[in-house]
């Protein structure tokens, strides 16, 4: 990620920033930084600007555990130092420095037991011998005893492949409700007011609300706060992107860039209109460019990219 040019006075208070949150500085590092914020008005206005930024950002995180792991991770290491850099950059010339920094790694998850950032799916073997995959931008909890096994899908969605233990029910829950495997391989996907649940080998049983329901391989299900939907062997695709694919049948454009954004570093926007258009077919999760291509080439859109940062999706000008 390559900043943008700033004024003079913003760079300095950038580096200023990344060195006084580094943990190495020293005490004549400090009275460096008093003797140059006090040499200018320009120079504490500028201070003033970053420091604001800073706040904002981390504001959005609420306190506790979060706070603390996303200054650990922000602020420490070299490399994410230069990230946190380069971030300030952009936000300060663009606006939104929360916005940047969370497409690189998403701020809300950093201290979840497992977790994945943006365009990473990642395989784990679990401590009982379950394979558990998960998909970018995905973050999961482990909640392992002695007369149950269960992961608590916090973001995203997740891939398992299940070991036997008769006496460990394998179950993945979420805040609308959860999904209990029956000897079987599964995926479950969080969306924004939502779950989808995927069946790939044998069995599941899915709970909410005080309904239940038993799933069978190639059969898919949305459930919800307000209980469980209908049996649909179309969702069963859902579970796609665990092979870096998304099948879409007869889905909205707006759903289909909400799965691309896990995969994107920099921010999709799309319009009411366009975001209505229904889409089918088959695309690629790790090369978001060419599925926006291939979308932009199939419908009636036009997809303009800001230097890969940023990219608005709107219906094409009708041709007079």
């Amino acid at each position: 990620m390559t900043a943008p040019l700033l004024p003079a006075d913003l760079e300095s208070a950038v580096d200023w920033m990344v060195l006084l949150s580094s943990g190495s500085v020293t005490a004549a590092d400090r009275a460096r930084f008093e003797q140059w914020r006090l040499a200018d008005p320009r120079h504490r206005a500028a201070w003033e600007k970053v420091n604001a930024a800073v706040k904002d950002s981390f504001a959005a995180l609420g306190g506790g555990e979060q706070r603390l792991a996303a200054g650990r991770a922000l602020l420490t290491p070299p490399a994410r130092r230069r990230m946190l850099r380069n971030a300030l950059g952009l936000a300060l010339a663009a606006g939104g420095l929360a916005a940047l920094v969370d497409r690189q790694t998403p701020l809300r998850t950093l201290a979840a037991d497992l977790r994945t950032g943006t365009g990473e799916r990642r395989a784990y073997t679990l401590p009982d011998g379950s394979e558990l995959t998960l998909n970018a931008r995905s973050a999961v909890n482990l909640d392992f005893s002695a007369g149950e096994r269960r992961v608590r899908l916090k973001a995203g969605a997740v891939y398992v492949r299940v070991a036997p233990d008769a006496a460990r029910p394998f179950i993945v829950a979420t805040a609308e409700g959860e999904v209990q495997a029956l000897g079987t391989v599964f995926s479950v996907a969080r969306e924004e007011e939502a779950c989808v649940v995927s069946v790939v080998e044998h069995l599941v049983e899915v709970r909410a609300v005080g309904q239940r329901r038993v799933l069978r391989a190639g059969e898919g299900l949305r459930f919800d706060a307000r209980g469980l939907g209908t049996p649909d062997a179309m969702l069963a695709d859902a579970a796609a992107w665990q092979s870096g694919m998304l099948v879409v049948h007869d889905e909205s454009l707006g759903a289909v860039v909400q799965a691309l954004r896990p995969y994107r570093r920099g921010i999709i926007r799309i319009t009411p209109a366009a975001a209505r258009l229904r889409v089918l077919g088959a695309f690629p999760l790790d090369d978001t460019g060419r599925t926006l291509e291939s979308l932009r080439q199939t419908l009636p859109i036009e997809v303009t990219s800001l230097g890969g940062w940023f990219v608005s999706i709107d219906l094409r000008p009708a041709s007079h």
